[in-house]
């Protein structure tokens, strides 16, 4: 890989390239989350215990990959085809084509097996994708107002691909029909090569940093060839490979291990992760929920999903509001919200086929942009306040870990999410719920409804709870890097101002003399 001496502007074209990737890293959630599990329940034989059996296990193993992905990410350096072909990119050209294996978890006839093996390629990819595509903006500058233009833009296309896929899926649908399978294979096979070209452009717009700017100079790589890169450290691996990767690994436990003496990431980890699995078990449930529940159609359950358009213009006003009232004061409007939604969708519910068909759509729709204007928030805030918490750390460890922060995070979500998609698979099967029948017994409405808005529930319940113990804001943050800046230019830490200390504290929970390790 040809190392280039002048650093790269980023300019609207390469942001909006880099941003294309996030059609595929926020669509396919939406599209497998949206339709998979009705499409195997309807077309594929398969039973909603088996479906979710498979889709929590995915999430699980994906769970324990996204570890190993980051050290094999970070190391691909080490390696002749990374230094040729580069470390984060290299992924990026491998995932571009490979999505399309997805395609055939839409075909009906298939033995279940198949299924289950390709759901797990497809959401290893995701997770691969992932690895490298987060760690891009930091790679490409190291400007704060570029890295701002990148992450909006990943933003916003994200959040534009969740929203016109379940449209577009409603649209389709409206037009062949709910019945048989071509409308869903359609539909899947196209967005699915979307994906693919947009993780292409994505290739195609973007850069990182070279191996001596990451920090890799002279070493033997795997194949026993010495390889000498610019002038840099000096890189000694053991002499077995199986040895060099034990001690990795074990290191990188210790690492992730570390993240959870910081006080106030226990906090946003408890926080993200009741949002962040409430809103996979609700992409799961809701096209249920609507069929059997509300006794609506898949295109009208479809459409409701697509008043999460409301969140784009809402974007500004969000970073608006975090700035000049904070994440805690945002935090609570924002649960506060999405509990009104979901008794708003609870009465919905209650109210089906009491009142007139006209007016329930029109209370139904009401409600929806209500609740997806705050869902859409709960999904804004923590990756707001994420950048934040490595901050925190650099102050007790001296060093800026954020992708060692996001390792953890995303390990303890998809554990979570593939543990709760299991239960809801083995409560529903408990119930009764039988895809084969067009309506389904009491029993089986009821745990559709009440593990759906029940869950939802008690998740924001106990992330408005958590939230309001957080301090971090934009005040607190700017205390922490100011006294950062002072220690790393000599300043004593007995020299440190007494609200700088207190502030210190509360955040990482540790006694100030043990910040800042020697």
């Amino acid at each position: 890989m040809q190392e280039s001496h002048q650093p790269r502007k980023v300019t609207a074209i390469s942001a909006i390239g880099y941003g294309m990737g996030d059609l595929y890293g926020g669509g396919q959630g939406a599209l497998v989350a949206t339709y998979l599990a009705l499409f195997w329940n309807r077309f594929c034989g398969m039973d909603i215990g088996l479906t979710q059996s498979v889709i929590g296990m995915s999430a699980i193993l994906s769970a324990f990959a996204a570890l190993g992905f980051g050290v094999l990410c970070d190391n691909l350096y080490r390696f002749r085809i990374g230094r040729r072909f580069g470390r984060r990119r290299l992924v990026l050209a491998f995932v571009a084509p490979a999505v399309l294996v997805g395609c055939l978890l839409w075909i009906p006839g298939l033995p279940t097996f198949l299924y289950c093996l390709v759901y797990v390629v497809w959401v290893m990819l995701a997770q691969l994708f992932g690895t490298s595509y987060s760690t891009l903006p930091g790679e490409m500058t190291a400007d704060f107002s570029e890295r701002t233009t990148l992450s909006t833009v990943r933003l916003f296309l994200s959040t534009a691909s969740g929203t016109l896929i379940p449209l577009l899926g409603g649209i389709v649908l409206s037009a062949v029909g709910e019945d048989h399978p071509g409308g869903y294979m359609g539909f899947a096979f196209a967005v699915t090569s979307m994906f693919a070209l947009a993780v292409f452009i994505c290739w195609r717009s973007t850069w990182e940093m070279s191996p001596r700017q990451a920090g890799f100079g002279i070493y033997e790589d795997s194949d026993g060839d010495s390889a000498t890169i610019a002038a840099g450290p000096i890189i000694r691996p053991a002499r077995h490979v199986t040895q060099v990767w034990l001690h990795r690994m074990s290191v990188m436990l210790r690492e992730y291990a570390s993240t959870l003496r910081i006080a106030e990431f226990r906090r946003h980890l408890t926080v993200y992760v009741m949002v962040m699995v409430s809103m996979d078990i609700f992409g799961q449930l809701f096209l249920f929920f609507a069929i059997y529940d509300w006794g609506v159609t898949a295109a009208f359950a479809s459409m409701l999903l697509t008043c999460a358009v409301i969140s784009l213009p809402l974007m500004p006003v969000f970073g608006w509001a975090i700035i000049r009232i904070g994440p805690r004061r945002l935090y609570a409007i924002n649960f506060a919200g999405c509990l009104i939604g979901v008794a708003w969708m609870f009465a919905s519910w209650m109210l089906s086929g009491t009142m007139s068909r006209a007016a329930w759509t029109a209370f139904t729709i009401i409600g929806a942009v209500w609740f997806f204007s705050f869902k859409s928030l709960c999904g804004y805030l923590p990756w707001q306040v994420f950048p934040y918490i490595a901050d925190v750390d650099q102050i007790v460890t001296k060093r800026y870990r954020s992708a060692t922060f996001l390792g953890a995070q995303t390990f303890v979500r998809q554990l979570c999410s593939g543990l709760l998609s299991i239960g809801t698979g083995l409560v529903l099967a408990a119930t009764g719920f039988d895809s084969r029948l067009d309506t389904q017994p009491a029993s089986a409405r009821i745990g559709i409804g009440a593990i759906l808005l029940g869950w939802f529930a008690i998740a924001m319940t106990i992330g408005w709870v958590e939230s309001q113990r957080m301090s971090l804001s934009k005040e607190t943050d700017n205390m922490l890097l100011m006294e950062i800046h002072r220690l790393q230019h000599g300043g004593a830490k007995t020299d440190v101002k007494p609200e700088i200390r207190n502030t210190v504290e509360l955040l990482t929970g540790l006694d100030y003399n043990d910040c800042w390790w020697d």
